[in-house]
């Protein structure tokens, strides 16, 4: 009988500890997401147009990905073709940019958006093919129709932003 209950007991461990390894794997994220800092060493440009209206811009990395980030507050005028980015390498080619939201891509002028989120993937490739990219580039975010508050640009200035890849320890 001593033998069937330590293993009875030893059965309620073993299954307790099994449990818990598969709810702590369950909450453990294989992709990691890395905001970036910017050069001004914020993580954010913060755009206040008024009292109730603020663009901050961000960057970040995640999956293999560079991502630009718009959180807007307030109503503005969405023109995704008008996004001018530069990079300070001339040998870099940007590639199509669509800007999203959680349920929408914008793909036409004039779209008015309202308190949302919109990333942009940058996609990019160098001209010179026999090269890598680098570990950090320079991206211009240009003053561009992109984002429309009262038929005035909200992006006024040119943003500089230091794309790095996150070291893995």
């Amino acid at each position: 009988m001593k033998i069937l209950s330590i293993v009875t007991v030893g059965g309620r461990h073993i299954k307790w500890l099994g449990l818990y390894m598969i709810f702590m794997l369950s909450i453990q994220s294989c992709d990691v997401g890395f905001i970036l800092p910017l050069d001004n060493n914020k993580f954010s440009y913060d755009i206040s147009l008024s009292e109730d209206s603020m663009v901050k811009v961000s960057s970040m990395y995640f999956n293999g990905w560079h991502y630009l980030l718009f959180d807007l507050k307030g109503e503005y005028v969405m023109n995704p073709d008008s996004l001018k980015l530069e990079f300070c390498d001339k040998n870099i080619i940007v590639g199509k940019l669509l800007p999203c939201s959680e349920t929408n891509t914008y793909k036409k002028n004039n779209t008015h958006v309202k308190n949302r989120l919109i990333t942009v993937q940058l996609r990019y490739e160098r001209k010179d093919k026999e090269q890598g990219l680098d570990e950090s580039l320079v991206l211009f975010v240009l003053p561009s129709n992109f984002l429309m508050r009262n038929d005035k640009r909200v992006l006024t200035d040119s943003l500089r932003i230091v794309l790095r890849r996150p070291k893995r320890k």
